[in-house]
C-alpha cells in the first residue's frame, strides 16, 4: 500500500511567529504534527509546546516546548512522551537547551525565581 502524501498547512501568526500543521485529511482530521516556528525559523511558541506530535489515534504522542530554538519550559518537562492511552512514558528537562534530572531542574535559579514570580502573582490577583 503507497503511503498517503501529506498537507501542509502554514498560517502566520499575529505575534508575528508562524504556525505549520501537517495532516493527511483535507479536513484536517488526521493531523501527523503542528510545529510553531519564530520569524528567525527557529521552533518558537511561549505559551505551549512549539512541537506537537500525534499517534495514528489522534491522541497526542509527543510535546516539545522550545524558546528560540533551544529546548525549554520553566514550569515543568520541556519534553513529554505519551502512550496512546494518554498516559505519560517519559518526561525530560530542560532550561535554555540544557537537559537536567528532575531534581536538578527544581533547584535551577531560573525555575526558583520563574515559580516565585507565579506564586506572587497569584497571590495578588486574590486581593
Amino acid at each position: 500500500m503507497r503511503p498517503m502524501a501529506l498537507n501542509v498547512t502554514l498560517e502566520k501568526l499575529s505575534n508575528g511567529n508562524y504556525k505549520l500543521i501537517r495532516y493527511s485529511s483535507k479536513e484536517k482530521i488526521d493531523i501527523k504534527y503542528i510545529e510553531y516556528y519564530n520569524s528567525k525559523d527557529e521552533y518558537h511558541r511561549k505559551d505551549g509546546p512549539a512541537r506537537i506530535f500525534y499517534h495514528r489515534s489522534g491522541e497526542i504522542n509527543r510535546e516539545l516546548y522550545y524558546i528560540n530554538g533551544k529546548r525549554n519550559r520553566l514550569n515543568g518537562p520541556a519534553r513529554i512522551w505519551y502512550r496512546e492511552n494518554g498516559e505519560i512514558e517519559g518526561e525530560d528537562y530542560f532550561v535554555n537547551g540544557m537537559l537536567y534530572s528532575k531534581e536538578e531542574f527544581y533547584k535551577r535559579p531560573e525555575v526558583i525565581k520563574f515559580r516565585n514570580i507565579n506564586r506572587n502573582l497569584k497571590l495578588l490577583n486574590k486581593v
